[in-house]
């Protein structure tokens, strides 16, 4: 019985021990731990000397419309600091990242008993001081004559490291005075009086932002170079790109000396560039007229299926222009802007160069001279149909000998067709092209023979048939511009105005835009029948003009 007792005691005790330490191991996990909501997302920006952190899935919201259960303070940790936020937000702006490394960051939300969230990290390597001092911006285009000097960068300045958007520059000119502009997209700039043959430092401030891992950074930033640009000497030759319109304005030597008494330049509107005033160190007025020095325009010579013809080589006529634009106007533009041309003279609408010149005319700076409202088209513009086609023969007498009495009568044309597609052709030469953003309207009198001579197979030839076009098919190379071909359709004069003087208008509104300069009057609009040429069916034209109105 005994040993009975002394087991059963050795049994509770074993038994209360046991549960004893059982306990024991459970009291490290009594009481309930609680892990607040964290947020959602965690995606980085990178900026300059700082990062930007998005930790909503629904974007950049205010506080108020983020609801996380218990969650109430944002924390964020990276190396030895510690930034809390008094509330949730959707996204963070970390500075002060000065250094070229990865920071990592740690973001937590906390409740109001200061238990953490499961912490969201990322890692970033902000752009700093340091990548910048790195940086290099793609050399620039010089072009420099001894007293002035153009810079540019033709493909731009953005590249697969950066985004540019502007810049900023001075230099020192050789009165000793600073000099200063700022661009935007448009990069080139001018630097003028500086000293020839002596280096010019420019200080350069480029406003760029910085791309990294081909993503921009979120912040536009200012590098610093400075661009050392080596003047030539006042005896450089410089290679002129109008030879010919210099040699016309007494230029005999083509360096900066042999050019420096030369204050006055004329262009003949049909001039292919402006570059070379680049060149003049005291140029101040520039003719862009033609003026005194080329009175005429060029002479343009035809010659195909045994026939010559010569268009143009008369006094230049008001409803032309440029074919095309002239280039070089930046350079015009650059001597306006720095001071350097005191008068400019022009015609509107002749050689591209409206836009740089207009802000000029108030301050009289540009003089504008002033196209008339109607001019006539002189007999130098026309040229024989035959030359394209045989089919387009037209006798043409002028001045018309035996013309019909009428008043104010000018520049008479006694026609005669001969061929189903008779046609009477003008054409300005191939530099030129209509001025058609001012003279609207072809407009000319038509005497029309008898009706007892438009019957039966020459009824269509009551009819005049308009076209127009950069060059006739036979002479591609007449046009830089391909054909551009339009027409107007094809109208019939009435019997009331046959044997009578009679004004046709055509509206040449359609040639905006175009480089017409090849005008086509067919007679019949090609009926396509066996003209009998030994008859005469005798047209007058007269008055031949461009109209403003």
């Amino acid at each position: 019985m005994r040993n009975i007792i002394l087991l059963s005691i050795l049994a509770f005790s074993t038994f209360m021990w046991s549960c004893e330490g059982m306990y024991e191991k459970q009291e490290k996990y009594e009481g309930e731990i609680v892990y607040p909501a964290k947020y959602d997302t965690i995606i980085g920006h990178i900026g300059f000397e700082r990062v930007e952190i998005d930790l909503m899935k629904a974007g950049r919201i205010p506080s108020s419309q983020i609801n996380l259960g218990k969650a109430k303070i944002t924390r964020i940790e990276y190396d030895d600091q510690v930034i809390t936020i008094d509330s949730l937000v959707s996204w963070v702006n970390i500075t002060g990242l000065t250094q070229s490394k990865l920071y990592r960051f740690n973001v937590y939300t906390i409740d109001e008993f200061g238990n953490e969230s499961v912490p969201l990290e990322i890692a970033l390597i902000p752009f700093t001081s340091t990548d910048l001092a790195n940086y290099a911006v793609t050399p620039p285009r010089v072009m420099a004559s001894p007293s002035a000097a153009v810079i540019d960068w033709p493909n731009g300045i953005s590249s697969v490291l950066m985004n540019y958007y502007g810049l900023k520059f001075q230099y020192t000119d050789k009165n000793g005075e600073l000099q200063s502009g700022e661009r935007g997209a448009d990069s080139r700039f001018f630097i003028g009086n500086v000293e020839a043959g002596e280096p010019v430092a420019i200080d350069m401030e480029y406003k760029i932002i910085p791309i990294v891992n081909r993503q921009p950074i979120l912040d536009t930033v200012i590098f610093e170079n400075v661009l050392n640009v080596n003047m030539p000497t006042s005896s450089s030759e410089f290679a002129p790109v109008e030879k010919a319109v210099l040699e016309a304005n007494g230029v005999t030597t083509f360096t900066a000396d042999g050019v420096s008494d030369i204050t006055e330049l004329v262009y003949p509107i049909h001039a292919n560039s402006l570059q070379d005033i680049f060149y003049f160190p005291n140029l101040e007025t520039l003719d862009l007229t033609g003026g005194e020095v080329f009175p005429n325009v060029p002479e343009l010579h035809y010659d195909n299926r045994g026939f010559q013809d010569v268009v143009g080589g008369g006094e230049f006529a008001p409803f032309m222009r440029k074919a095309g634009n002239v280039s070089g106007g930046n350079t015009l533009k650059d001597f306006l802007e720095a001071g350097l041309l005191t008068k400019v003279y022009y015609r509107a609408n002749t050689m591209g160069l409206d836009d740089i010149l207009m802000p000029y005319v108030e301050s009289g700076v540009v003089e504008l001279i002033e196209n008339p409202n109607e001019v006539l088209v002189e007999n130098q513009f026309e040229v024989s149909g035959l030359l394209q086609d045989g089919n387009w023969e037209l006798d043409v007498i002028y001045p018309a000998p035996d013309a019909p009495a009428g008043e104010g009568l000018e520049n008479i044309y006694k026609l005669i067709p001969r061929k189903t597609s008779a046609s009477f052709v003008l054409a300005l030469p191939k530099e030129y092209q209509l001025n058609a953003e001012e003279y609207k309207y072809l407009k000319m009198m038509v005497y029309m023979p008898p009706k007892s001579q438009l019957t039966g197979i020459y009824e269509p030839f009551q009819r005049l048939w308009p076209r127009f076009m950069n060059n006739m098919w036979a002479f591609g190379n007449n046009s830089s511009f391909g054909q551009e071909y339009w027409e107007k359709p094809r109208f019939t004069m009435p019997d009331s105005s046959l044997e009578n003087w009679t004004e046709v208008t055509i509206d040449m509104s359609e040639a905006v835009g175009k480089h017409t300069r090849v005008f086509v009057i067919n007679i019949g609009g090609e009926p396509w029948i066996d003209y009998d040429s030994s008859i005469d069916i005798v047209y007058y034209f007269a008055n031949i003009r461009f109209t403003k109105e």
